[in-house]
């Protein structure tokens, strides 16, 4: 019989809370969209391909084949969120993104489930509320539009909206 240490039993609990957090992820969010945007995908793959090193298009780009992601059509302005404000890709990286975006005025519905699904990471907790503060301290990004900034260049946007 093996027998686990109360620490690789939490690491276990919690790879199980991650996993979750990205079945809920992909099965509310991505997938339908990934459905009913098929061909949009395909084109604005094609744009990020063309884009100069060191613009927005070009990260996102990076970002996406980096992470072996797809391009989600109407997720494009919250992958613009994950370049300029620098959170990565993890549940717990998206969470403490959307803990910001949340603190910055984004009331949208799916901030407000994957926020919420930081309630299963009670370790957490201090680290998302903090990100929440940030994003109430931090000029407004909700409206920043991935079709606008997608010949910008990254660290300029940087600059402006992760001054804090």
């Amino acid at each position: 019989m093996i027998t686990l240490s109360i620490k690789e039993k939490t690491y276990e609990i919690r790879m199980l809370r991650e996993q979750l957090v990205e079945f809920l992820k992909i099965y509310l969010a991505i997938k339908p969209l990934q459905f009913f945007y098929r061909t949009k995908s395909e084109n604005i793959k094609n744009e990020l391909e063309k884009s100069q090193k060191g613009t927005i298009g070009y990260d996102l780009n990076k970002l996406l084949d980096n992470n072996k992601l797809k391009v989600i059509p109407k997720f494009e302005n919250h992958d613009l969120k994950h370049i300029i404000l620098g959170y990565g890709m993890t549940s717990v990286e998206e969470i403490k993104m959307q803990a910001y975006l949340f603190g910055n005025g984004n009331k949208n519905i799916f901030c407000i489930i994957f926020f919420a699904s930081g309630l299963i990471f009670p370790e957490e907790w201090n680290s998302f509320y903090k990100e929440y503060k940030k994003g109430k301290k931090s000029v407004y990004i909700h409206d920043l539009s991935f079709k606008e900034t997608i010949m910008k260049q990254t660290e300029k946007l940087k600059t402006t909206y992760n001054t804090v």
